[in-house]
């Protein structure tokens, strides 16, 4: 019963860590997207007119 309670324990850990770095990626694509819509928008700013 022990053992089953370290596999259980370290499983949790895990899952702790993995949501985590999960949560951090999808922020930093979340913010690259919204950066990349900022340039998007702003483009057409800085092109000269033909």
């Amino acid at each position: 019963m022990n053992q089953a309670r370290l596999v259980l324990a370290a499983l949790l850990l895990a899952l702790v860590v993995m949501v985590d770095f999960t949560s951090k990626l999808m922020s930093v694509l979340a913010d690259g997207v919204l950066v990349a819509m900022v340039v998007i928008v702003i483009w057409p700013l800085f092109k000269p007119d033909r």
